[in-house]
């Protein structure tokens, strides 16, 4: 809990500090950041007790240096060195796409589908969510044969279940129970 009240002022003080010209940048960097923290030894050795925090500061160095990163990129993961917060980074950068999607009323859903729909079904999908959330709407397609048939939509933790096979365990539940 602490740690989650924590990335959260961490995520929206970056997202305070970046202009919106800046933004495509700076999260690119910080994506390639968090992909080489979760899939290599750089989050292992950022995060341990038993290297230096000069060595550790060396590393975010050599690391901007050499994948040219924004000036605010390199100061936010020296700054997480420094406060000894780097181990928060993966919960941070959720909280920051989250803090920035919401000041800028981008809402992201997720299309869970059996098969890969065409995209006049997406742009239909799109557009009605348009009208309901009067901003600019992203969807991220999903393939999910399980579901038999249908769709579900999903927005962080509000999920829309419009598949056959939750229709189908609906109607297994209403035998059971003998309606």
């Amino acid at each position: 809990m602490k740690g989650s009240i924590i990335a959260r002022r961490y995520a929206a003080g970056l997202g305070a500090s970046i202009l919106d010209s800046e933004y495509p940048r700076i999260n690119s960097e910080l994506e390639a950041f968090l992909t080489a923290f979760k899939k290599t030894e750089l989050g292992e050795a950022l995060s341990s007790y038993f290297i230096s925090m000069e060595k550790k500061k060396s590393i975010i160095e050599e690391i901007a240096h050499k994948y040219k990163f924004h000036k605010k990129t390199r100061n936010f993961l020296i700054l997480l060195i420094e406060r000894r917060r780097i181990e928060l980074f993966p919960l941070i950068m959720e909280f920051f796409h989250s803090f920035w999607n919401q000041s800028h009323n981008i809402h992201e859903f997720e299309l869970v589908t059996a098969i890969k729909v065409d995209e006049k079904f997406v742009d239909e999908v799109k557009g009605i969510l348009e009208s309901k959330f009067k901003g600019e709407i992203r969807i991220f397609s999903k393939i999910d044969p399980s579901i038999i048939g249908g769709f579900i939509l999903k927005k962080g933790f509000v999920v829309y279940d419009g598949s056959i096979k939750k229709q189908l365990e609906l109607i297994k539940r209403k035998i059971i129970e003998g309606e």
